[in-house]
């Protein structure tokens, strides 16, 4: 009977081994199964994560950029210096105009027409070189050459504003 009993024994442990198999099968079952549960919720987060992006839930605000605003300050009043240019000819004669240009503009501005006076200048005087006495005499011609001046200068210090260009001499002969 020894016999048999080994046999029930090696029949025990096969059955024994067996279990142990088909524990270790369902052990491997259960990892198949938390790996594609993990799986599944991996591709969910970073498919929502992908959706959130897309739908702007991820976006920072806007910054906010503080703008420094340093007030205008009193108008001030910058004189050129004296302006003289010989006019186009029409006649036998020469002409010229001298001027004394002064611009009305606030304080904060000051510094950039200073900086800008010679660009200015030069500008001014090769538009006078190009009109004649006729064009410049009289209360109309004063004025065509405040507008065309006051225009010379707003185009050369833009976005910088003057209040206005007034003239303390105009000689012309």
């Amino acid at each position: 009977m020894s016999d048999e009993e080994e046999g029930i024994d090696e029949e025990e442990n096969g059955e024994d081994g067996e279990n142990g198999e088909e524990e270790e099968g369902s052990g491997g079952g259960k990892k198949k199964l938390i790996l594609i549960i993990v799986g599944v919720l991996l591709l969910l987060g970073i498919g929502g994560g992908v959706g959130a992006y897309f739908m702007g839930m991820f976006e920072s605000e806007p910054e906010v950029i503080e703008e420094v605003v340093i007030p205008e300050g009193p108008p001030v009043y910058h004189e050129f210096k004296q302006i003289v240019v010989d006019l186009k000819k029409t006649g036998k004669r020469a002409n010229y105009i001298k001027l004394k240009v002064v611009v009305e503009i606030v304080t904060r501005d000051l510094p950039i027409l200073q900086a800008a006076e010679l660009k200015i200048v030069d500008k001014v005087q090769s538009h006078l070189r190009g009109q004649t006495r006729s064009q410049l005499a009289g209360g109309t011609g004063t004025e065509l050459m405040r507008n065309d001046i006051t225009k010379i200068v707003t185009d050369i210090l833009a976005p910088v504003e003057i209040k206005g260009v007034l003239f303390r001499e105009i000689l012309l002969q």
